[in-house]
């Protein structure tokens, strides 16, 4: 079997697009950027979600990054 690479995202990750985000919304940024901005947000919370799940079936525990 092929070792897999993977991504790991971390909290520190998640709030990092979160202050992006936020800092886009708060100076007024063009609503496209504003909007990619919480995409990749959202899209790390929806991947950092997976990462947790798939952990937690494997092994029965969490990363101490994460969630």
């Amino acid at each position: 079997m092929e070792d897999e690479e993977r991504v790991v995202v971390t909290n520190a990750d998640i709030a990092a697009a979160k202050r992006d985000w936020q800092l886009a919304r708060n100076r007024g940024d063009l609503p496209e950027r504003v909007d990619s901005a919480y995409d990749v947000y959202r899209r790390l919370i929806s991947a950092q979600a997976q990462q947790i799940a798939d952990t937690f079936r494997a092994t029965g525990t969490l990363r101490a990054d994460q969630g």
